[in-house]
């Protein structure tokens, strides 16, 4: 079976999630983790009460089951058994003393069905409160991380850790952790009131003990890593189907359906693999307990019938004795049961804590300071700066310049010369290399990175918008701005007409990642959040490839506007974007080949006056 299941692995296509090397990472053995359970338990302690109540209800439930078995034996043993001595002894019939400790019995039931119920209750609470703070603490975590942790890490996988993996963390707090506790007391229980009845028969009973670990420790390796395989086929499907859904526009207009359809059936299948693989080694081994019990129960009638007839015991103690180890094995196979579980939530606890524990490369230092505020834009140098995402591929090589305060830069070069990897430099998304980068001539690691990115506006070539209207999407960019701060921002930029023209005005529903608004209109949002948001830092990363060229032109003057008194950088492989710029940068192969204005370098009929030609050519065609 597992042989089948890595061929299958083999036959799927190459744009399938595969692991990546953050999913690899803990893929070391570990059938049952201390350290997670530890981690576990620390959530569920954050509300002792709330603990200390369950554990009592556990308590109770356990004593419970426990008095069951011996009311039942003591019934039998004082009324049916030695019928005199009950009447003797308290002057009621034998009937009597049946329907009392049936009475009993009734009590205990009911005292049972009150407790589990409000244990139930607890542990549902103590559940979602748990749950609650890990998907919290996960979403905190995640929005920390930095970019290349998501350069890493497929979507897919990091949905499947707040969703399919806290699931199986849920069940193991609703209930691996109070029914293991339940029947481990049940357990010590039975055997105390075993011992009681007959301590030699206790002792060949613990006889089977050997036999039984040796099966679990046999069984318990082998479906740990069935429900890790299980685990990670299905973060794979989860990855598979939000790549698939995000780029839907892209599988209609190849006609890729048929393809893709394929490529998540071998996904499926594997997962169906995997999951088949689990079940049957949790067949072979569920049932040999159950045989385990069995056997135990011929062994105790033969053995405990012979000291019955020797006269070692009595009838009514052997009876006992049966139903104490009939509770006792059924907790032994209630907890082999839960360990399916535990396996399941060690492999959804393991993935959790691994994102939790995975460190943000860009942190604040701890003496960060806040970016000061000014009236006037950043004031930003480049000082021989090398960066690259992997150590043998170099994106930017010694690159200087310098950015005075409301001077606009633009970057021009060809796709994949280093134009974003700048943008993304002075946001801080990804940290330089080697060099210095300085802003305010401040080193950009010794400021706090809520302080630097509070002062940046950042306007991206694929304009996501966040479902929500128009206006909650602007008012994204300052979220304490009144509506008329936002009606303003919007007639200052020259597109409120243009916004007002929708369905619901500012108010319309713009649907997931702006699917209701034309790219001109998400465009226009855009700028009006970065806008709003007053930045002393106003970076545009291809911000007008997606707008038609009446629109272009229309927001040209809002965007010199918006420009004012700011340092912009302008990215744009349309030159005409970039004509106006104080300080053209020519990159290319990591480098900066040319520099100056846009007569400047034309002048010098170098790589950008070619590029110019080049545009100016495609345009009158």
């Amino acid at each position: 079976m597992n042989t089948h299941a890595h061929n299958s692995t083999s036959t799927i296509g190459p744009l399938v999630a595969a692991p990546t090397e953050v999913e690899q990472q803990g893929t070391e053995f570990r059938s049952f983790d201390w350290s997670i359970s530890r981690r576990l338990l620390g959530y569920m302690w954050r509300y002792p009460r709330m603990q200390w109540g369950i554990i009592a209800l556990a308590v109770v439930i356990a004593v419970i089951n426990t008095l069951a078995p011996v009311v039942m034996t003591e019934t039998i043993r004082r009324t049916i058994e030695q019928p005199e001595q009950w009447t003797a002894s308290t002057g009621l019939s034998p009937l009597a003393g049946v329907l009392i400790g049936a009475g009993l019995l009734l009590a205990l039931a009911a005292s049972y069905y009150i407790v589990m119920g409000a244990r139930i209750r607890s542990v549902s609470r103590m559940t979602e409160r748990v749950v609650y703070d890990l998907r919290s603490e996960i979403f905190e975590h995640v929005q920390r991380l930095d970019m290349s942790f998501f350069d890493r890490t497929k979507l897919g996988r990091i949905l499947s850790r707040g969703t399919g993996d806290v699931e199986a963390v849920r069940a193991a707090i609703a209930e691996v952790i109070p029914r293991t506790l339940i029947h481990s007391l049940m357990m010590l229980g039975l055997f105390g009131v075993m011992v009681i009845y007959d301590w030699i028969l206790s002792i060949a009973v613990l006889a089977f003990a050997p036999l039984l670990w040796v099966a679990n420790n046999y069984f318990q390796k082998r479906m740990a890593w069935a429900y890790r395989a299980v685990q990670e086929s299905f973060s794979r499907l989860t990855a598979n189907i939000a790549e698939s859904v995000s780029g839907m526009r892209v599988t209609q207009a190849f006609a890729r359906e048929t393809i893709n359809d394929h490529l998540f059936r071998d996904l499926c299948l594997l997962h169906r693999q995997r999951n088949m693989n689990a079940a049957r080694i949790h067949g072979m081994y569920i049932p040999l307990f159950d045989v385990t019990s069995q056997l135990i129960a011929v062994v105790i009638i033969a053995f405990g019938g012979w000291r019955v007839a020797e006269g070692h015991m009595s009838v009514s103690d052997l009876i006992g004795f049966l139903l104490c180890t009939g509770g006792f094995f059924i907790s032994i196979i209630i907890l082999a049961e839960l360990y399916n579980t535990t396996l399941q939530a060690m492999a959804g606890g393991e993935r959790i804590f691994n994102l939790l524990d995975t460190q943000p490369r860009i942190t604040d230092a701890p003496d960060a300071k806040p970016l000061a505020l000014a009236p006037r834009g950043a004031h930003i140098v480049f000082e021989r700066v090398h960066f690259s995402y992997t150590p043998d591929k170099p994106v930017l090589n010694d690159i200087s310049f310098e950015a005075t305060p409301g001077q606009a830069v633009a970057l021009v070069g060809h796709t994949g010369s280093g134009k974003t990897t700048i943008v993304s430099l002075i946001a801080r998304l990804y940290a330089h290399n080697t060099g210095r980068i300085l802003i305010d001539g401040n080193p950009i690691e010794s400021l706090a990175l809520h302080s630097l990115h509070s002062q940046i506006a950042l306007v991206l070539q694929d304009n996501f918008l966040f479902s929500g209207t128009v206006m909650d999407n602007i008012r994204f960019g300052k979220p304490d701005a009144t509506d008329d701060e936002v009606f303003e921002a919007c007639r200052s930029l020259g597109c409120l007409d243009v916004l007002e023209r929708l369905p619901d005005g500012l108010n319309t529903d713009v649907g997931e990642r702006g699917s209701n608004l034309s790219l001109g209109q998400r465009q226009l949002a855009c700028f009006a959040r970065a806008m709003i948001s007053n930045p002393r830092l106003l970076m545009l990363d291809e911000a007008t490839s997606a707008v038609d060229t009446f629109t272009e032109h229309k927001i040209q003057r809002a965007l010199a506007r918006l420009m004012e008194n700011r340092t912009s950088i302008i990215v744009a492989h349309r030159l005409s974007t970039v004509r106006r710029a104080d300080l053209i940068l020519v990159i290319d192969h990591a480098r900066i080949l040319e520099r100056g204005t846009h007569s400047q370098l034309l002048a010098q009929q170098g790589h950008y006056a070619s590029l110019y030609s080049e545009f100016v050519r495609l345009s009158t065609e």
